[in-house]
């Protein structure tokens, strides 16, 4: 009887510890589930910039040192200084042109636009023209040399009004202005009816920013 109760029976022996195992078991996949649900340190860094327009514009003067004015229209476009006295069959009429940048502006280029004439067609059709940049001395017949730096014409010719011209540099910023010398010849073969009559001629000077 007594061996009986004292016997070991195997199956009730290793149940505990399977038991404990399977604990053991679940706890370790708690465990590692646990850990991938913590979150990433993080930081971050910001940027910003402002931005402004640049500008690009023209003023003029027709005397030397004298007062500098926009003229951005025809109807105040400023009047070239050619001499009054009139115009007769192979003579020659010359006025000066001083163009610049204003303050802050950007360099850029000119660009003289053929004209445009109200009045007598007749007579703007008999005048012809050529300009030139030049940097120093008066604006007459002794800029217009072969080695002058032509934007309308050349020594050798002269073209009609209409005739638009080579682009010239500006520099940027009330440096350096450019400085454009005209020269209005009537032809040969004008017409005497025209004696008495009256034209009035516009150019534009178109001004282009380099960027």
């Amino acid at each position: 009887m007594t061996g009986r109760r004292t016997a070991r029976q195997p199956g009730k022996v290793r149940q505990p510890f399977l038991r404990v195992r399977a604990i053991l078991a679940g706890g370790l996949v708690l465990g590692v589930g646990s850990g991938l649900t913590l979150a990433a340190w993080n930081d971050s860094e910001f940027a910003s910039g402002t931005f402004t327009a640049s500008s690009f514009q023209i003023e003029s003067s027709i005397n030397s040192g004298g007062t500098w004015l926009a003229h951005p229209a025809a109807g105040s476009a400023a009047i070239l200084a050619f001499n009054p006295a009139g115009m007769s069959p192979t003579s020659v009429n010359y006025a000066p042109i001083w163009v610049r940048t204003t303050a802050g502006s950007l360099s850029g280029s000119l660009a003289l636009q053929g004209a445009t004439a109200t009045g007598n067609a007749s007579l703007a059709a008999a005048l012809d023209y050529r300009v030139v940049r030049y940097s120093s001395g008066t604006c007459d017949s002794s800029q217009f040399t072969a080695g002058a730096s032509y934007i309308v014409g050349s020594s050798a010719s002269k073209v009609p009004l209409t005739t638009s011209g080579a682009a010239t540099a500006v520099a940027a910023s009330l440096a350096s202005p450019t400085q454009l010398c005209f020269e209005i010849t009537m032809k040969a073969s004008a017409d005497n009816a025209l004696q008495g009559t009256n034209v009035n001629v516009t150019w534009e000077i178109k001004g282009t920013s380099d960027s």
